[in-house]
């Protein structure tokens, strides 16, 4: 019959009207109606973007890990030798007919263990079949990429950060191999400023250093202080006006050293991103399971203790109640936050409670926040330490000895005489065994960072900000608006 559509006509019409490109269902029933809302739903237009907002760190970020000289790595321990003097210093003058005495340099063999890094992602079989919203051709393209960005930025963490001290298949950061080292100031939460950072430029170039320093590495808060500092106290009004347009600072900021300037550089990833507290009740545990510690009863229902230690660093000022809050981290994620009670801290005070996990063998380390002063819970805590965990019950120790919400400084040469990444494997993609309708793979990196000459490089940390527009302190993110 004329003006009838076909079965294969109607088919085709209600499949476009319910997975069009041109709209989407939207559950609203008639009203006084009972029909099933999935059979009755108005399509409503809508409009894709082909791009995708990333409400995350982005590959821009990434600041130390493209910096860093790559060598090739054939074994999984890289040896070289560091020359630690030249000879002895005694006098060079000798009388006449005289030979000399005799003269040595002395060295030293370093070794760098290669560790291995991977990101294991999967797809199922149904979404690598489909079309995706993004510039990705499909799923699995999409994956890879997001899966790449995530290991590359948790790369650049720890390559400042990891300390195998805490996790054994981790490597030593760069902050740690420069403190081992001992060039290490603590600015104990106060503000740099410029003059600081040329007098330590000074300081690494004399005897018996002679370290030159081609990056200052702050965070972005620093570098804000410093641009502030600049603008505040320069010899002349630091605004500039350029056709109209007026700019407070200076696009790039450098400090003059002995033997020419040296840039400073904005890292994102210094400051971690772990360092504010997970709220309660939430972990990251996407398989397997790690139960969440908890705080030993040290007898008569006391589980915390501020007692005087000579190793303390609390002073007057630090005077008041504290929380902390403490989640353990292994190879399954992160468990689910506990808290311990307020405790009345003084000046001179070192803070210990016992945190026990039943099954410390999944468990690597513990992270431990603190809170403000006085504060009623440890939400928006910020992180002081990592602990070790060996056995069923880890003591935790806080001395103030790291000041929530400060950072490091670092002044680093990126000659590769100086300081390297010894690259064994570069980042691929491994297809893994498919055992369901998923196609897994792991994207692998094996390598690790080398600080060749640490006595040449240097760290300050603890370096704070200073208070500004009447905030309180800018290190509380929760005081600027930040939602964190």
């Amino acid at each position: 019959m004329q003006g009838i559509p076909s079965s294969a006509d109607m088919a085709a019409l209600m499949g476009s009207l319910q997975k069009g490109t041109v709209g989407y269902q939207t559950p609203l029933v008639p009203q006084g109606g009972s029909q099933t809302a999935a059979n009755l739903s108005p399509l409503v237009p809508q409009q894709l973007a082909q791009t995708l907002s990333i409400a995350t760190s982005s590959m821009n970020d990434l600041k130390l890990w493209p910096m860093l000289a790559k060598v090739q790595a054939t074994n999984t321990i890289v040896e070289y030798n560091r020359v630690l003097s030249h000879g002895g210093q005694h006098s060079p003058f000798i009388s006449e007919g005289g030979n000399g005495i005799l003269n040595r340099s002395t060295y030293e063999k370093v070794a760098t263990k290669i560790r291995y890094m991977a990101e294991r992602r999967e797809v199922t079989d149904q979404a690598s079949m489909v079309s995706i919203v993004g510039p990705s051709a499909d799923a699995i393209a999409e994956e890879t990429r997001r899966g790449t960005e995530s290991l590359l930025q948790r790369l650049e963490l720890n390559l400042f950060h990891a300390d195998e001290n805490k996790d054994s298949n981790a490597f030593n950061g760069i902050i740690k191999q420069i403190s081992d080292g001992g060039n290490v100031a603590d600015l104990r939460g106060a503000a740099p400023s410029a003059v600081y950072l040329s007098e330590i430029l000074g300081a690494l170039y004399s005897a018996p250093f002679y370290g030159m320093v081609t990056h200052i590495m702050v965070t972005p808060r620093v570098l804000s202080e410093l641009i502030k500092q600049t603008v505040h106290h320069g010899r002349h009004d630091q605004i500039q006006v350029n056709n109209g347009s007026i700019t407070f600072g200076a696009a790039s900021l450098s400090i003059t050293g002995p033997y020419g300037p040296v840039q400073v550089v904005s890292a994102p990833f210094l400051e971690r991103h772990d360092r504010i507290a997970p709220a309660l009740g939430s972990g990251s545990v996407f398989e397997g399971s790690l139960a969440a510690p908890t705080v030993k009863d040290l007898g008569g229902g006391v589980t915390i203790q501020a007692n005087a230690n000579a190793a303390s660093k609390f002073v007057a000022a630090d005077n008041g109640d504290y929380i902390y809050r403490v989640v353990a981290v292994g190879d399954n994620g992160i468990s689910v936050p506990v808290d311990t009670v307020a405790v009345s801290v003084a000046a001179g005070d070192q803070v210990t409670f016992t945190i026990s996990h039943a099954s410390h063998a999944n468990v690597k380390y513990l992270r431990v926040y603190r809170s403000a002063k006085d504060a009623t819970s440890a939400d928006g805590a910020l992180l002081i330490d990592e602990v070790k965990v060996t056995a069923q019950d880890t003591v935790v120790t806080d001395n103030n000895a790291n000041i929530p919400g400060a950072s490091e400084i670092l002044f680093l040469n990126f000659a590769p005489d100086y300081m390297c990444y010894y690259q064994m494997l570069s980042l691929v993609r491994r297809p893994l065994a498919q055992v369901s309708t998923t196609f897994p793979f792991l994207l692998m990196m094996f390598g690790a960072p080398a600080v060749k000459l640490p006595q040449k490089m240097f760290v300050v940390k603890n370096a704070g900000v200073n208070a500004s527009s009447g905030l309180q302190s800018v290190s509380d993110t929760s005081l600027l608006g930040l939602h964190i």
